[in-house]
């Protein structure tokens, strides 16, 4: 799996009310990803809330502890 961290594009995803993205060069299918604040584990997406198609918020499911979290655009990465 290839994980980057790129601010501009996650914002892009977001103001386009999506949560994953296709690299054209590769076919590679990425996806918003974030580290549990509790302890580190990986978070895939669990909700997302969405007004007038903008996402506003995510909410991601922590696979270590099992807890949903949010976090801002900046601790998102794409994997």
């Amino acid at each position: 799996m290839q994980i980057k961290k790129d601010l501009a594009l996650t914002n892009k995803l977001l103001s386009q009310g999506m949560v994953s993205t296709r690299d054209p060069e590769t076919g590679f299918r990425y996806i918003i990803c974030a580290s549990c604040p509790n302890d580190g584990g990986d978070g895939t997406v669990s909700r997302i809330d969405r007004k007038d198609n903008v996402v506003e918020r995510v909410l991601f499911c922590c696979s270590t502890c099992g807890k949903e979290f949010a976090v801002k655009p900046e601790d998102i990465f794409l994997a």
